[in-house]
């Protein structure tokens, strides 16, 4: 059909098709508009009809010295519109008009909807929607007097409530006021000189214990000193001197001899009284002295042993008055070390005291603490008290001034619009044009849907854009005879004149395409499903090409369901299966047939494993003696889905022809189908379209006067049978 697949351009073609299509769904778009155009008349002839006014309501608001929004809770003007339709005023109105005061009930036996809203000059536009002639014209003057009342009686509770409860909480407050003074004076007057004498005695506490615990850090350290180093007792002497100009004895402290900790009670034994002789005396301490002696003592002692032997008396001498020096010095050290000693231990003493005191003085800051807050509580309740009851005596004397004066007037001044004789709804205007749209929308659109719902293969378009194939031709839909199996196949009568045509543009096609691909010597007739017509489309394109005068062979492959023999009125057996299953020579199998060039083998006897050597060699090598008797050989195949045969002999074929039912094949079978044959190699030269509806108008506009009335495929054959022919496979 198409020289190459290339997406149509929109042309006067698919205006037509859209024509066609609407054609062909005509009277169904004519019941739905008919059926649009009831569904309004009986809305109009059922429906209850609807009424409306439109009324004006006067508003002004009046400020007052007193906040109402807070202090009476009255709404303010954002709020007004809605307070005009809440329930309570709608159950009120109802009850003065003797209608039900039920929301529910009253909606649907009387009310419709009621929308006010505020004009430019600020006044309430109230429009009333309804069934009744009666609500219409009462409801705005009834509701507005009831919105009156209801505001008025509500001012007047709230008021009462709040005169109440502000007296109360007056009372409450005067009574607290009282307490926290009662108990400020009892908190002050106690406690506070109690904790200031304590506090004045401990402050220094936590400045001692550090400057104590500095003292034995450094002690510490300096005895760390002299007991890990290797030091002469001059080093040792010099750091202990250090420590003295520092010492916190004092003359005539008692502290503890031994080993420097608390002494508990009175102990003689180890107790020792720190004597002036114990502490250092004037700048220069004596071991310093001592120092100089004995350098001076060395000196001599070297001078002389130049000259004198060591047993001399004079080396003796020196000698004695070295060793006197040097315990003198160790006797400056000990006294230095006592004396570090003794002061460790009076400062671990006092050191111990103190942090004995230390909890005393954290009781005594919490009470401090703790009174500084109780006192600061009551002065901010106090304050807070204090002025919470100046505000609520300000509110009670302007509830009291300005609960009595109105601030919201409201008066009807009568209906800007009133239709209670003739309804607003239903319209018959606006009900004809609504009928009428929605008739004319499902009308248009059911068409489309029904196409879009319809995923069967209905055009050849479809399988040319969505699976590459070329569209070979259609066959269009003959009515069946009474008593015929197959509808398009008549061998007595005279052929259908349409049915030629089309089998001939078929013949046409599949040769052009053999002349791009293989010549189309020996090929496959199949289709995805059965029932598909493919052995009405095999007979009558072997007919094709026998009326061309070319020996052909028609071959019923199907072994499992041949129907071939039936058309011809024939025997199926002998057949193919006898000649692959008994090895016949199929010379004597093959029959003629009363069409000229037009020969037939049938499927044969049903044979267990006869279908197993359709792609075995024996069916290639007997294939292959047909092609050198036949000019055309057409295989009539079982189904490609679910059957193995027509995938088997693709390695033995020139290629297929696809058979689609138009309008009944799904599209996802043809695409399975095409994906199989692809699978195995197969050469496909494009598909048929069968059981094409040209009753139909769209399918009449699109392929009927085509196929009828175009030459250019006769022209295409004739110039094909120019060219040379050829070459057979061997």
């Amino acid at each position: 059909m198409l020289s190459k697949l290339q997406k149509r351009a929109f042309s006067f073609a698919e205006v037509v098709y859209y024509l066609a299509l609407f054609l062909k769904h005509l009277r169904l778009m004519v019941l739905l508009l008919c059926l649009s155009l009831v569904g309004g008349l009986f809305y109009y002839v059922y429906a209850r009809p609807i009424y409306s006014s439109k009324s004006l309501v006067r508003y002004l608001s009046l400020a007052r010295p007193l906040d109402a929004e807070n202090v009476l809770m009255e709404q303010t003007d954002r709020v007004l519109l809605t307070r005009l339709t809440s329930p309570k005023i709608m159950q009120r109105t109802a009850r003065r008009l003797g209608l039900p005061e039920d929301p529910k009930a009253l909606y649907a036996e009387h009310l419709v909807r009621i929308l006010p809203r505020f004009d430019s000059d600020r006044n309430v536009e109230v429009t009333v929607i309804a069934y009744s002639k009666q609500v219409v014209n009462a409801w705005v003057p009834v509701m507005v007097e009831e919105f009156l009342k209801e505001l008025e009686e509500k001012r007047a509770e709230m008021r009462n409530r709040i005169l109440a409860a502000y007296n109360a909480e007056m009372k409450d407050m005067g009574e607290e006021i009282e307490s926290i003074l009662n108990a400020k004076y009892q908190v002050e007057g106690g406690r506070k000189m109690e904790i200031a004498v304590k506090m004045d005695e401990l402050k220094q506490l936590p400045r001692k214990i550090a400057i104590i615990s500095s003292r034995l850090s450094q002690l510490d350290r300096i005895q760390s000193t002299l007991e890990s180093t290797n030091l002469s007792l001059v080093d040792k002497l010099s750091l202990l001197q250090v420590l003295q100009r520092e010492s916190q004895l004092q003359p005539g402290e008692v502290i503890n001899a031994g080993t420097g900790e608390e002494i508990a009670g009175e102990n003689p034994k180890t107790a020792l009284v720190v004597l002036p002789t114990m502490l250092p005396q004037g700048n220069t301490p004596p071991w310093e002295q001592l120092q100089r002696d004995r350098e001076q003592c060395k000196t001599a002692l070297d001078e002389a042993a130049k000259k004198y032997l060591p047993a001399h008396p004079k080396m003796a001498e020196l000698l004695r008055k070295m060793d006197q020096i040097n315990k003198s010095i160790e006797a400056e050290l000990a006294g230095a070390q006592k004396q570090y000693a003794l002061e460790q231990a009076s400062l671990r003493e006092k050191k111990a005291e103190l942090m004995a005191k230390l909890p005393e003085f954290e009781k005594v800051l919490r009470d401090s603490e703790r009174l500084r807050h109780d006192v600061q509580y009551q002065e901010v309740g106090k304050g807070v008290f204090s002025r919470a009851y100046g505000e609520l005596a300000r509110r009670l004397s302007m509830v009291d001034y300005g609960a009595e004066r109105e601030r919201i007037h409201l008066q009807f001044l009568g209906h800007l619009e009133l239709r209670d004789q003739v309804p607003v709804s239903p319209n018959r205007m606006k009900l004809l044009v609504y009928s009428l749209g929605l008739g004319l929308l499902l009308a248009f659109g059911a068409p489309f849907l029904l196409e879009f719902l319809d995923h069967t293969v209905t055009s050849v378009e479809q399988i040319e854009q969505h699976h590459r194939l070329r569209g070979l031709g259609v066959v269009p839909l003959v009515a069946q005879s009474q008593g015929a199996r197959s509808p398009s196949i008549d061998l007595k009568g005279n052929p259908d004149r349409q049915l030629t045509e089309n089998f001939r543009v078929i013949r046409t096609n599949l040769l052009s395409m053999g002349a791009v691909t293989r010549n189309p010597q020996a090929l496959v007739v199949a289709s995805a499903m059965p029932e598909e017509g493919k052995t009405m489309v095999s007979f009558n394109l072997a007919q094709s090409f026998a009326q061309m005068g070319e020996k052909t062979l028609l071959i019923d492959a199907d072994l499992r369901r041949g129907r071939l023999h039936r058309v011809f009125n024939q025997r199926s057996a002998p057949g193919l299966s006898n000649i692959l299953m008994q090895g016949l020579d199929w010379r004597e199998v093959v029959r003629t047939t009363d069409k000229e060039n037009l020969l037939l083998l049938t499927c044969g006897k049903h044979l267990d494993g006869a279908t197993e050597l359709v792609g075995s060699p024996i069916f290639e090598k007997i294939l292959q003696e047909f092609r050198q008797e036949f000019k055309r050989i057409v295989i009539d195949t079982p189904p490609v889905l679910g059957l193995s045969e027509t995938a088997m002999m693709q390695k033995h074929v020139d290629g297929v022809v696809l058979v689609v039912w138009c309008g009944r094949t799904p599209a996802n079978y043809v695409k399975s189908a095409v994906e199989t044959l692809q699978a195995n190699h197969a050469n496909l030269y494009g598909f048929v379209l069968n059981r094409l509806d040209l009753s139909v108008t769209s399918n009449y506009y699109n392929y009927y006067n085509y196929y009828y009335y175009s030459y250019h495929y006769y022209k295409s054959y004739k110039a094909l049978e120019n060219q040379p022919p050829a070459p057979v496979q061997g």
